[in-house]
């Protein structure tokens, strides 16, 4: 079945029917639920996306209309920032799926809007927008984007599910000008969604999504937006599935998450040159066999080593778990963090003291927003 992104896309819609600066710590983060943060958070609907700024301050993106719609920003103690959330106002027209912060503090948001422009937007830090960016953007993106990487020189490199510049990975300037000689070479490389990009170490980008060529689910692009057919050749087809989250640890490994079957049950993990980690994905598919009830929608890796994963499962823990770094999962803490989550987990991201900030569809313990630690 094709599937067109990171399933939120899809999940939220149904729940609004019904109803993209990770940081890290020497340790891991407490087990407890920061109840002081939840108390603060005022959030009517499910949030798909975390970003922190450097100051502390945490953005996030989703599918609600309270404080703010689709885009809201918070203090570190979980209190609503109310000027920024009055700037944003409803200037989006649809749900955010991914949120960035470049490094002047300009925040870019992507998803399926049409306003205030079309797919990609800026925003200045006081949450006013950055018209000349949203003006030069305009409609050159035709269709959903779901994950934004801001490089080292300030250009803005996208994945989702558009066809124009490029096929579902495309890059552009830092005024919002699309760069034509990555998106040539990028061309039609892909044939179905990307759902999320992660550059790594030399410039190239790791991306993971629901496209069956040039290779299932899993490519690398150098950074001039050719292929990388020396990763796809030692990926060698490994991961059958579909791939929502890629990360990149210490060590240049690269995790994936998703929903698949091999090389092991949703969550699987890649040397930096496309090789299958055979140990880890063994211990992890020894550690859940065919338990795991559901798929990955997000991963978080502590500077530790620990893998925080997010998802809609409920088995052999509910929505969020901790897996080691040799894949065996950490049982005592993934029970923990169980105990008050009653709905799934869509998106995690690592402050700058490595406590994990959590958004999603639940509603307790706080609303679609916490903290542990």
């Amino acid at each position: 079945m094709q599937r067109t992104h990171r399933r939120f896309f899809a999940l939220s819609a149904v729940l609004l029917t019904l109803a993209a600066c990770s940081g890290s710590s020497d340790s891991p983060a407490s087990l407890d639920v920061d109840d002081e943060f939840s108390a603060g958070v005022a959030l009517d609907d499910t949030v798909g996306a975390i970003a922190i700024q450097a100051d502390g301050k945490i953005l996030v993106g989703g599918g609600f209309t309270t404080p703010s719609r689709s885009l809201a920003r918070f203090e570190s103690d979980g209190t609503p920032d109310a000027d920024f959330n009055a700037n944003v106002a409803a200037v989006i027209d649809k749900a955010v799926y991914s949120v960035a912060v470049q490094s002047d503090g300009k925040i870019l948001v992507g998803g399926y809007f049409t306003a205030p422009s079309s797919r990609l937007a800026r925003f200045n830090p006081d949450g006013t927008l950055d018209t000349e960016f949203n003006d030069t953007i305009g409609t050159a993106i035709d269709g959903g984007v779901v994950s934004i990487d801001v490089l080292g020189d300030g250009d803005i490199v996208i994945g989702g599910q558009f066809t124009t510049p490029s096929r579902s990975l495309a890059r552009f300037s830092a005024d919002g000008s699309p760069d034509d000689a990555f998106n040539a070479n990028v061309g039609d490389a892909v044939n179905l969604p990307i759902g999320s990009v992660a550059v790594d170490a030399d410039g190239g980008f790791v991306v993971g999504g629901a496209f069956t060529t040039p290779a299932p689910s899993l490519v690398r692009f150098n950074g001039d937006g050719t292929l990388d057919g020396a990763f796809t050749g030692q990926v060698g087809g490994a991961v059958a599935g579909y791939v929502s989250t890629v990360e990149i640890d210490a060590k240049g490994q690269i995790l994936i998450g998703g929903q698949f079957t091999s090389p092991a049950n949703s969550l699987a993990r890649f040397d930096a040159d496309g090789t299958p980690d055979d140990e880890f994905n063994r211990a992890f598919a020894t550690a859940v066999g065919d338990t795991l009830d559901g798929y990955v929608e997000k991963l978080a890796v502590e500077k530790v080593g620990r893998i925080v994963v997010g998802g809609w499962f409920t088995k052999p823990h509910s929505w969020l778990m901790a897996v080691n770094d040799d894949g065996t999962i950490d049982d005592k803490t993934s029970a923990k963090w169980n105990e008050r989550l009653d709905a799934a987990v869509l998106s995690v991201m690592l402050d700058g003291d490595g406590r994990i900030v959590v958004g999603g569809a639940f509603t307790t313990p706080g609303n679609h927003l916490l903290r542990l630690g």
